[in-house]
């Protein structure tokens, strides 16, 4: 087949449909979880921070106690591997025991830290957020191939959490109220949708075997917690690395909004991702022209992730207080890292589908430990402005390591680390 016949078979596939039905919805989704954001920012005023920081760290929790199952299922349920009816029971119940242990020893923490009430229940707020973000069913749709439906969840999510910043949150609301109304949305949602899938694909939910799947996970574990630590770490060590120095005093207010930013932009990218990774592990078991097809979506994304020349209309129109303001020339620069996260993640689940998983990690480590010492030594003099490019850079060490194994795949021709 001629090259521009290969490009048509890719173009008018399923993946592309459902990438197209993918993106409109979680782009809906996302508009209407930021301007929830917007508005909770307005009303919270500077304890938005507090929100924030509990919050993060709640996803960063939620990060590293995955264990990497999510990516084994996914890999399973589409190579066909392990059957369906066994598979699920057996991820939600160590999801569940994982998250349910944590959460536990977490709230046992804050009544041995006899925390202010304002602040306990901030951090109380952020546990059910970890609680409902633990026990996540993507991996069940993404792993059917029916990501437009989960997509559609989530929209549901993002403007049920909308509706609720506008019906309970006023100016002058005490930090916090903005993560439990988050908490009970998702609560409920993730509740009715176990529900469904238990019933609409007559499995059980709960297994005796649960934490068989958690070796294999360790690799693509290691991976998660080095990517989410060099998309992280900003975020957590803005504000305590530039501390006592006048000219970056609001730069922790700036980033975090800034962060938010790139995070809607993140999430929309990861349901398209989510698409595109299921599909190649279904390439790897059935197309000739696995390589071919890995590389031109890579190029496709990559290609659509230069964006500049939007943040002097488009930011200040977000974010009218001043304290805001001095992010918006790094908007064009945090959402191209986004854009290469992506095509980063594309070249590492080339790598998962030949269960190269500890060679992902490989390609992670260097560029991940550069970032973060580099952190230590240049936030305190630069700010902002050393905050945006190290996480800039970090994604593009990335996506260079990732590159440089993907190629080394296909000259050993693919041969698993099994």
């Amino acid at each position: 087949m001629s090259l521009l016949g290969r490009m048509q078979s890719l173009m008018g596939g399923r993946m592309v449909r459902d990438i197209r039905g993918t993106m409109l919805i979680a782009l809906v989704g996302r508009i209407c979880h930021f301007f929830a954001f917007v508005y909770a920012a307005r009303c919270l005023g500077d304890s938005l921070g507090e929100s924030s920081e509990a919050l993060g760290w709640a996803q960063y929790l939620q990060f590293i106690l995955t264990l990497g199952l999510d990516i084994v299922a996914v890999r399973h349920l589409a190579a066909k591997s392990v059957s369906f009816e066994q598979l699920v029971p057996r991820i939600f119940t160590s999801r569940l025991v994982i998250y349910g242990f944590c959460s536990l020893f977490w709230i046992l923490g804050l009544f041995f830290l006899k925390l202010p009430w304002m602040e306990f229940q901030v951090w109380l707020a952020a546990i059910l957020n970890l609680m409902t973000l633990g026990m996540n069913f993507q991996w069940v749709f993404q792993g059917k191939e029916r990501m437009p439906v989960f997509t559609m969840i989530q929209a549901m999510i993002s403007f049920g959490i909308l509706l609720g910043f506008l019906f309970f949150l006023k100016p002058g609301t005490q930090a916090g109220a903005d993560l439990w109304v988050m908490g009970v949305c998702q609560l409920l949602v993730t509740a009715v949708s176990w529900v469904y899938i238990k019933s609409h694909y007559k499995v059980a939910l709960y297994a005796k075997r649960w934490c068989c799947y958690i070796r294999e996970g360790l690799p693509n574990w290691i991976f998660g917690l080095l990517y989410n630590t060099l998309i992280t770490i900003g975020m957590l060590s803005l504000k305590k690395l530039s501390a006592g120095d006048s000219n970056f005093s609001n730069h922790d207010d700036a980033y975090a909004t800034l962060y938010r930013l790139a995070l809607a932009v993140h999430f929309i990218l990861a349901f398209v991702g989510s698409v595109i990774y299921t599909r190649i592990v279904i390439w790897k078991n059935e197309r000739t022209d696995f390589f071919f097809r890995v590389g031109l979506v890579c190029f496709g994304v990559i290609s659509i992730g230069v964006i500049h020349g939007m943040h002097p209309i488009l930011y200040p129109f977000l974010f009218k207080k001043a304290v805001f303001l001095p992010a918006a020339p790094y908007m064009s620069w945090m959402l191209f890292g986004r854009f290469v996260g992506l095509t980063s993640g594309i070249l590492v689940w080339g790598m998962l589908a030949h269960h190269r998983d500890w060679r992902a990690v490989q390609c992670a480590l260097f560029p991940v430990v550069a970032s973060v010492l580099l952190h230590f030594l240049l936030v305190p003099q630069y700010g902002m402005t050393a905050t945006v490019f190290l996480n800039l850079g970090g994604e593009l060490g990335l996506l260079i390591c990732c590159l440089i194994g993907f190629m080394g795949l296909r000259k050993s021709g693919g041969t698993s680390d099994e």
